[in-house]
């Protein structure tokens, strides 16, 4: 498919000291996962530069990639480049689907309310794609929300309209 994507400079992408190897199949996941074409070049142009930040980071193969490094990759690079950081969101998913990096939160995770709070962030970042200024207000709200049930007692499985209201 990247051939198909990228006609003159497919052989570019696919010559990438570390992703290259994996350029085509993760180009087809994202024709897999519904990526519009033009997401699509987006992602695989980034690439490169994904390539070169994990590599700075001393990553010289795929199985030496963790989700852990993934995540570190991704907040040093959405400080500068959000849309690059689109991409290794998109690869991370990737390689989780396809085994080579186990599914789940970075190991750096610290409580169960902090899980909560960062993967609603993490939604309303990436599926949403809000503003960070929007994503801190509604952090901040989740973060009293998560509270006032601890304070309560009340479990976040269980939780009722009657309860929410207060």
């Amino acid at each position: 498919m990247l051939c198909s994507l990228y006609p003159k400079a497919h052989r570019r992408y696919l010559s990438l000291p570390l992703l290259g190897s994996i350029a085509d199949a993760f180009d087809d996941w994202l024709v897999s996962n519904g990526y519009t074409q033009l997401s699509r070049k987006d992602a695989i142009y980034e690439l490169r530069h994904v390539d070169a930040e994990l590599r700075r980071r001393r990553i010289k193969e795929i199985p030496n990639l963790t989700r852990a490094v993934l995540h570190d990759c991704w907040r040093s690079i959405i400080q500068k480049h959000p849309h690059r950081a689109a991409t290794v969101r998109a690869l991370e998913r990737y390689l989780a689907a396809n085994g080579q990096i186990v599914p789940g939160q970075p190991a750096t995770a610290t409580s169960t309310a902090s899980n909560l709070i960062e993967a609603y962030a993490n939604f309303l970042r990436e599926v949403r794609g809000l503003a960070r200024s929007t994503i801190s207000r509604q952090r901040c709200t989740a973060r009293c929300f998560l509270q006032h049930l601890d304070e309560e007692r009340i479990r976040s499985k269980t939780v009722q309209a009657a309860q929410i209201e207060s």
